[in-house]
């Protein structure tokens, strides 16, 4: 009886604590109208001094853009069964050394769920699965075989199977982009282009790797597979193709082939080559600027509305 009463007795004072009351002392903040309003328009202020910082180095940024999927369309011709033509893009400004390659598409949705699913991690990092356990795990679905796909050679060159795995399988797999930019110029002499380390360093080191290249449709580790795998959140985007790793001057021209494989017009989409310089911020991106100013201009506005319905309010 003596041992139920102390049991009861620490339950009381346990219960009854400034613990489990919550009566500890400690600073609570107090917020009134005044430090809110301060709060919200320094927030303001920092937001547009931000983004008004992004929009100058934006504009500084050079950049040329083309759009060639119609040029091509029209100005191509058949070679090897594939659809070529070469541009020329004039340099009007001087641009700095690594003068960053981009391919860009409009109108295509990488963002879709079952488009982002439809990969197998473990098979893009090198690890050998059966067909059986790839259907029951539905990651790559709804592609899967090699039939499915559309590959029949391999990297090697052997024939493939279409009735078996395709390595790698998966939506977005089966929608890389393929086209090619080859035989580089500047001003008439050969142009080297980088296209190395244009994939993220962690993708390259620890997510893709072969498996076995007989039945690989396509090497894994290459580095614009790797990018294409990377989906981006807009239907508009751009991807790093390489990179010019010298100056380029006023008057210059650049030249380059387009092997034009990917298909646009079904969904009505765009394809551009862009060359392009880079900043602290990275390129050219009037969006993240914007989108500061007016989020900026908001929690201004909203300080002032906060103030003046407090103040009236008060009067009344």
């Amino acid at each position: 009886m003596a041992e139920a009463e102390v049991e009861n007795e620490e339950y009381t004072k346990l219960k009854n604590s400034k613990f489990k009351q919550q009566k500890l002392p400690g600073w609570r903040p107090v917020p009134t109208i005044t430090t809110t309003s301060i709060i919200f328009i320094s927030f303001g202020v920092v937001f547009i001094v931000l983004g008004i910082v992004i929009l100058v180095l934006s504009g500084q940024i050079e950049e040329i853009s083309f759009r060639y999927d119609e040029y091509c369309k029209t100005k191509g011709t058949i070679t090897d069964g594939i659809n070529k033509c070469k541009i020329k893009l004039d340099i009007k400004n001087d641009m700095s050394k690594k003068v960053m390659i981009y391919y860009q598409l409009d109108g295509f949705y990488q963002n879709h769920r079952r488009y982002v699913k439809s990969k197998s991690d473990d098979q893009l990092n090198g690890k050998v699965i059966s067909l059986e356990d790839m259907k029951d795990s539905e990651d790559c679905d709804p592609v899967v075989t090699n039939k499915e796909m559309g590959k029949t050679i391999s990297v090697k060159g052997n024939a493939l199977n279409g009735s078996e795995l395709a390595v790698p399988c998966g939506l977005i797999a089966k929608s890389y982009f393929n086209d090619n930019f080859t035989d580089w110029t500047l001003n008439g002499n050969p142009l080297i282009v980088n296209e190395k380390d244009i994939a993220w360093k962690a993708d390259k080191e620890l997510k893709y790797k072969n498996s076995d290249l007989t039945k690989q449709w396509i090497d894994m580790t290459d580095e614009h597979f790797i990018v294409w795998m990377r989906p981006a959140g807009l239907p508009n985007f751009r991807k790093l193709w390489g990179r010019i790793e010298y100056d380029l001057h006023s008057g210059d021209s650049v030249e380059v082939v387009i092997e034009d494989k990917f298909e646009v017009k079904s969904f009505n989409g765009k394809k551009y080559l862009i060359l392009s310089t880079v900043n602290a911020f990275g390129g050219k991106n009037t969006f993240l600027g914007i989108s500061y100013i007016v989020l900026g201009s908001i929690s201004i506005i909203l300080a002032i509305i906060f103030f003046i319905g407090y103040k009236v309010r008060k009067t009344d």
